[in-house]
């Protein structure tokens, strides 16, 4: 049986959400302006990209959650932008060594 898997990035201008199954694949995502009420934004992409993966949120085995906002993300995991950079980076660019993440809010 296939699993699939959500993550989450709630910024300070927008939220996105991508669910991937087992393999990898995305199989569904959403963008939305985060704007003043940062769950509301969570919740609405979520709804989302569950819809274009043809899911309901019980068929999501665990959900991560990173940005400014991930704490008000009902999340199994929350983990920080950084953490999630290098994850990324060094599955993509084995040989990167350097990441620079220009935000709404912040760079670092």
């Amino acid at each position: 049986m296939t699993k699939y898997f959500a993550g989450i990035d709630i910024g300070s201008i927008t939220t996105e959400v991508v669910i991937v199954d087992d393999d990898g694949k995305i199989k569904g995502y959403a963008i939305e302006l985060t704007g003043a009420e940062s769950k509301k934004a969570m919740e609405k992409a979520f709804a989302q990209a569950l819809e274009k993966a043809g899911l309901l949120k019980e068929n999501v085995r665990k959900v991560v959650a990173t940005g400014y906002g991930r704490e008000r993300a009902n999340a199994d995991l929350k983990i920080t932008e950084i953490t999630c950079h290098a994850r990324g980076v060094s599955e993509i660019y084995k040989d990167a060594r350097t990441v620079i993440d220009i935000g709404g809010q912040d760079s670092k």
